[in-house]
């Protein structure tokens, strides 16, 4: 099992890699968008608030953002790739594969789990940077609850991917979706709290003050687990029979 795990996840990192090369000035544009967005945005609060990024007092808000870019990447996982191969007219086709739909996602979710990672610790090394060292990079506790959530925002996009297998135009679903990810890792679902019933919500919160040095306690963690456990399974079961809806109705792929 682990083996063809393996093997699915080969052959999606290559088919990325090659979209990648192909359309490398996008990729590129992306990317550079993502970090103008983080400039733009710390320099209009900075400027607003009369604060200074020596200060220190910017520095959650810059957590946050490397907070809120990997769960953007977690949330658009599964609906994201619903999306790309609706207009692709080539979701039908990959319906009829070997595998469900349900396990394509699922691989090619953790292929943009790893590259979210990635982005993340990268992103983290510069707001070390930027602050001095009063935030240190790649901590243990701040990158293990991050991923520790994931699976909750995971969970809400197989959901959404599952609304969007039958409605028409379902990216507008992904846009209009996105300020409720801004929302949910802004929230202070900590200490525990009742809004640490949302998704990813107390995920984020207890990151952002593990990063600042705050000590947690296993009560955090043992709820981080249990949530994401929740959202996971609810959003699978979500997009399973919502999918076979789709095929029983005939409007799996419609655009």
């Amino acid at each position: 099992m682990m083996a063809r795990w393996m093997h699915h996840l080969l052959n999606e990192a290559l088919r990325s890699l090659g979209l990648a090369r192909r359309y490398w000035v996008e990729s590129l544009i992306g990317l550079g968008f993502i970090f103008g967005l983080f400039g733009g945005l710390l320099f209009a609060v900075l400027s607003v608030s009369g604060q200074s990024l020596g200060s220190g007092e910017a520095d959650g808000l810059i957590v946050g953002f490397a907070i809120w870019l990997f769960a953007a990447g977690a949330f658009g996982s599964a609906c994201k790739e619903v999306q790309e191969e609706t207009e692709q007219r080539t979701l039908e086709q990959l319906s009829l594969a070997p595998r469900p739909l349900s396990f394509t996602l699922a691989v090619r979710t953790v292929l943009g789990m790893l590259v979210g990672l990635g982005l993340l610790a990268l992103t983290l090394m510069l707001i070390s940077l930027l602050t001095d060292g009063r935030v240190a990079p790649l901590q243990p506790q701040v990158l293990g609850l991050l991923l520790l959530g994931a699976p909750a925002l995971v969970g809400a996009s197989y959901a959404l991917a599952g609304v969007m297998l039958l409605v028409k135009r379902g990216e507008l679903l992904l846009v209009s979706a996105q300020p409720a990810v801004i929302g949910l890792v802004a929230l202070p679902a900590f200490p525990i709290n009742a809004l640490a019933l949302l998704p990813y919500a107390l995920s984020a919160a207890a990151a952002r003050a593990a990063a600042t040095g705050t000590p947690l306690g296993s009560d955090v963690w043992i709820a981080v687990a249990l949530n994401s456990l929740l959202y996971l399974l609810a959003g699978l079961a979500v997009f399973i029979l919502l999918n076979r809806r789709a095929r029983r109705l005939g409007v799996l792929g419609h655009y």
